[in-house]
């Protein structure tokens, strides 16, 4: 469940599907998807946009999900700890039709022939295929020999039983489903050592907690299509989880923000046992949300690439001017305001979970199209995503330098002596709390003095623009 704690935010990302895709006309399931995806799955997903963007709505959430993009799947072969993925592949159902001239205008890349079919190079290092019936593949890294094997339908080996079970979720009533396989990915041994001084497991044997969370099968989570509500969290052990169950939503809580991606509504969450599946449901948070929509970049491929395209049709992109555009840089602008704006009210008692949080929304600054934008623009929000990145880099660091005085720090700092010695009230734990605290207001000072630098770049670059298109920014 080490895997879950981060599951929990990659887990729902939105993507594409691999699967039987290419066979024209044929309508594609997850339960197709595993059939011809990349040699190494772990990973699959599905997400219906307009759906979840409903949803988003009613709960008062942020959404700049597209309603242009109708349904996306998606097949990845991921890390679960670091979240690094080797590759990511599907397609994504748009509203519209998109040749491959079109996409290529759009996103400035060109124009291939791969497996008898007309695909796209960007320069987001990816790979897209226009297909039948409106819909658009994803392959990336841009690996063209791995786009020719998958374009064939070459059916590969048997994929994790884990997700051929979960993908057989019934996508009708679903507005958002993630599964992971995680099969032997976890030693008790180590595990049971990171436990050690655990406190929420109270009086469970570390041991026999470790046993149960290394045998951990997958995780999945779902969103259906009613409420935010409707999230649910769940993980299929080897053995029962009903030693652990009373202690649940706290051991989740606890590894979540042991490694900086706290989400406090888990607390709160209803646990169920179901044979050798631990099921937590209730409300997910926007943070939460938008921290499991940053994980993977296909999704944001897609949702960029509909926001891109005119709805006039492609006829009006394949003439669209090479030169900076006002509508394409007021757009490009408003989006890092809005990224920017998620950094100022993300709210969270870590430090780590706010570097990884700066982190996750520089890299969603970098992945913005940056076609026909001003160049001032660009250098702008290079500098914001700089300022961001270098914000985490500075907490990370006070947090190793905290932790390495916290070991130093021993449970008295004085002694004994007979006649020549002195004694300190004060233990190891009051000197440690000091420390945490330090760790803390130096993190919020330079946080504080990050977005400062940010305000005045935006006040700079708005002035700016507005100036030089007659256009408030």
């Amino acid at each position: 469940m080490f895997a879950a704690r981060k599951c929990l935010f990659f887990i729902m990302m939105v993507a594409g599907v691999l699967g039987a895709p290419f066979a024209e006309g044929q309508e594609a399931k997850l339960a197709t998807l595993l059939q011809s995806a990349p040699p190494g799955v772990n990973a699959v997903a599905y997400v219906n946009p307009p759906a979840l963007k409903k949803l988003m709505s009613e709960a008062n959430f942020k959404s700049s999900l597209s309603e242009s993009v109708e349904e996306v799947w998606l097949a990845s072969a991921i890390d679960p700890i670091s979240l690094v993925h080797q590759w990511e592949a599907g397609f994504a159902q748009m509203d519209r039709a998109l040749s491959a001239e079109a996409l290529a205008q759009i996103v400035g890349g060109y124009v291939d022939r791969v497996a008898d079919k007309d695909v796209v190079w960007t320069p987001k290092q990816s790979y897209l295929v226009p297909l039948a019936d409106n819909r658009i593949g994803f392959l990336r890294p841009a690996k063209r020999a791995m786009l020719a094997t998958w374009l064939s339908g070459t059916r590969q080996p048997a994929s994790p039983s884990y997700l051929a079970q979960q993908s057989k979720q019934p996508e009708e009533f679903l507005s958002f489903f993630f599964a992971i396989d995680l099969q032997d990915s976890f030693s008790p041994v180590p595990l049971a050592k990171r436990l050690a001084d655990f406190d929420s497991l109270g009086t469970i044997e570390k041991a026999n907690a470790a046993s149960i969370l290394a045998s951990i099968r997958g995780l999945s989570i779902l969103v259906g299509r009613r409420s935010l509500k409707e999230c649910i969290l769940s993980a299929e052990f080897a053995t029962s989880p009903e030693p652990i169950a009373d202690k649940a939503s706290a051991i989740l809580t606890e590894i979540l923000n042991r490694n900086g991606t706290g989400a406090p509504e888990v607390a709160d969450w209803k646990v169920t046992i179901k044979g050798n599946t631990l099921s937590f449901q209730g409300a997910i948070s926007e943070d939460s949300l938008h921290g499991l929509l940053g994980i993977f970049s296909v999704q944001g491929q897609a949702d960029q690439l509909a926001k891109t395209t005119p709805a006039t049709g492609e006829a009006a992109t394949a003439n669209a001017p090479a030169e900076p555009t006002v509508y394409e840089s007021q757009k490009y602008f408003d989006d890092v305001a809005e990224l920017i704006e998620r950094v100022r009210k993300y709210d969270t008692k870590s430090t780590g979970y706010r570097a990884r949080w700066n982190d996750m929304q520089a890299r969603r600054i970098d992945e913005l199209p940056t076609l026909r934008v001003d160049p001032a623009l660009i250098q702008y929000a290079t500098d914001v995503a700089t300022l961001l990145r270098n914000n985490a880099l500075t907490i990370r660091g006070g947090n190793i330098q905290s932790s390495q005085v916290k070991a130093s720090q021993t449970l008295s700092s004085g002694y004994y002596g007979y006649g020549d010695g002195y004694y300190d009230p004060n233990s190891g734990v009051d000197y440690q709390r000091v420390t945490d605290v330090q760790a803390r207001g130096a993190a919020a000072l330079d946080y504080n003095s990050t977005l400062a630098a940010i305000d005045k770049i935006t006040g700079d670059i708005r002035r700016a623009m507005t100036q030089k298109y007659q256009r408030q920014f």
